[in-house]
This record gives C-alpha cells, sequence and structure tokens, in this order.
C-alpha cells in the first residue's frame, strides 16, 4: 500500500476542492485538484524519514498553510 493513502487530507482551504500528496525529488508536498493551492515541499533523505515527510506535508494542508498565486495573494 502507497503511504499516501493512510493519510487524511482536508478539503482545499482556499476553495474547498480536493487535495492531493505528491511525491517530487525526495519530498512531498499536497496541491488542490481545483484551484492549484499547495504546501512547501516536505523534504526527506532516507527511507525512514519519508512517512514523516508525507505527514508532515499532510499537516500543513489540513491546517491552511498553504500558497495560492491567485490575484491579491
Amino acid at each position: 500500500m502507497d503511504i499516501t493513502e493512510e493519510i487524511e487530507l482536508h478539503d482545499c482551504p482556499i476553495c474547498a476542492g480536493a487535495g492531493l500528496i505528491e511525491e517530487e525529488d525526495h519530498g512531498y508536498y499536497v496541491a488542490c485538484l481545483d484551484c492549484g493551492s499547495y504546501t512547501g515541499t516536505v523534504g526527506y533523505k532516507d527511507e525512514d524519514g519519508r512517512k514523516q515527510a508525507a505527514e508532515r506535508a499532510a499537516m500543513l494542508w489540513n491546517t491552511g498553510k498553504v500558497i495560492n498565486s491567485a490575484p491579491g495573494e
């Protein structure tokens, strides 16, 4: 099972759209499929830190710590 399937994500704090955990270059971030808001990337150095990085990215998302490039932001 993919570790991202075990992690609960709330709806997007900007538009209430669905979020998706993505892995990129030894790090995880969460992005909204509707408005494009996203968290910063949380990096990991080895397999032991991989799940922790995914959980931390989800925590940032779930607490509303996102970047949105809409005008006025």
